[in-house]
C-alpha cells in the first residue's frame, strides 16, 4: 500500500503552481510549524497578512477537507519529532556533545527545507537568470558579505564575470552608479534584516538590473526586492543565525554555472589554470585569448 504523503510532501508538489498568497501560507507554515500547530486559521492568516478563507482554501488546495484536517498533519510532525527529540541519548543543557548534536540536527533539518522551498521547476528559473546575465553582482548583508565573495570567486572560475559588492556604504554607492542595464544583482541575507541590500536592489532595479534574493529568514527585506527567491533557512536557536543552507544553496548557483559553462565549451576553469601558471612561472607566456 502506497504511503500518503504528509502535508509538507503535498505542499513541494503544489508550491509550483500556487499563487502569492498561498506560497505566504506554504512557506510560514514550513519553516514555523511548532507555532502554526497551535494556531487556528484565524491567528496563521493574521501572522501571514492575508484572509482566513486564504488558509481555509489554502488547505482545500493541498487535497484536505478543510484547515482542521491540515492542522492535524502538522500537529503530527510535531509530535514525531517530539518524540525523536526525546529518543536521543541524554545530555545534560550546555554539554559540548549536545550543542554540537542539536545545530548539526537543526542544519541537516534546514537542507531538507531548502530543497522542499526550491522545487526543480523553480531552479530551472534560477538557472535561466544566471545564464542570461552578461555579469553577476551579490551583495551580502553582514555575515552574508563573505559568502558573496567566495561566490563571485567561484563563478569568476567558471569564467562568469562575478563580483563581490563592497561592504561598506560609500563604495557600494560608486559600485552601483555605473551598474550597467542587465547585470544580474544577487542580495544575499540570512536574518530578517538587510535593508540596504534591499535598497540597493531597488535602485539596481530602477537602472535596468535583474534581482536573484538568496535569503535565509523569509522577513527579510530583500524578499521584497527579488526577481525570483532562493529560500535557505538560517534559524538556529541561539543568537547566530547558521550560513550552512545558505552556503549550500550558492554552492548549487554557482553549480548551475558550471554546469551550462562546461556544456557551451567555455572552459573558465582553464583559463584560471593557465593565468596561474603564467603567475608562478617567470619564463611562461602571457595566454591569448581564442579568436
Amino acid at each position: 500500500m502506497a504511503e500518503i504523503p504528509g502535508y509538507r510532501e503535498k505542499i513541494s508538489i503544489a508550491y509550483p503552481k500556487l499563487s502569492r498568497s498561498y506560497r505566504r501560507v506554504a512557506d510560514y507554515a514550513l519553516s514555523s510549524y511548532y507555532e502554526v500547530a497551535f494556531m487556528t486559521a484565524a491567528q496563521l492568516a493574521y501572522f501571514v497578512g492575508v484572509d482566513t478563507t486564504t488558509v481555509v482554501r489554502f488547505a482545500q488546495r493541498l487535497g484536505y477537507n478543510g484547515y482542521p484536517e491540515l492542522l492535524h498533519d502538522i500537529r503530527a510532525q510535531v509530535r514525531a519529532e517530539i518524540y525523536a527529540a526525546y529518543s536521543e541519548p541524554a545530555h545534560e543543557e550546555g554539554e559540548p556533545v549536545g550543542l554540537f548534536r542539536q545545530r548539526i540536527a537543526r542544519d541537516q533539518h534546514s537542507l531538507s527545507q531548502t530543497l522542499v522551498h526550491n522545487p526543480p521547476e523553480h531552479v530551472a528559473r534560477v538557472a535561466a537568470l544566471l545564464r542570461m546575465a552578461p555579469q553577476i553582482v551579490l551583495i551580502g548583508e553582514g555575515y552574508a558579505h563573505a559568502l558573496a565573495e567566495m561566490t563571485a570567486q567561484q563563478l569568476r572560475h567558471v569564467g562568469r564575470p562575478a563580483y563581490a559588492a563592497p561592504s561598506d556604504t560609500a563604495r557600494l554607492s560608486s559600485l552601483l552608479a555605473v551598474i550597467e542595464p542587465g547585470t544580474l544583482v544577487v542580495g544575499i541575507c540570512c536574518t530578517a534584516y538587510g535593508r540596504e541590500v534591499a535598497r540597493a536592489m531597488e535602485f539596481a532595479r530602477v537602472r535596468g538590473c535583474t534581482t536573484l534574493g538568496v535569503v535565509g529568514n523569509l522577513a527579510s527585506p530583500v524578499n521584497r526586492m527579488s526577481d525570483l527567491l532562493v529560500f535557505a533557512p538560517a534559524e538556529n536557536a541561539g543568537p547566530l543565525p547558521s550560513l550552512t543552507a545558505l552556503t549550500s544553496a550558492l554552492s548549487g548557483l554557482a553549480a548551475l554555472v558550471d554546469q551550462d559553462a562546461a556544456a557551451g565549451g567555455e572552459g573558465g576553469g582553464e583559463v584560471v589554470a593557465l593565468v596561474y601558471e603564467f603567475l608562478v612561472q617567470p619564463d611562461a607566456v602571457v595566454p591569448e585569448d581564442e579568436p
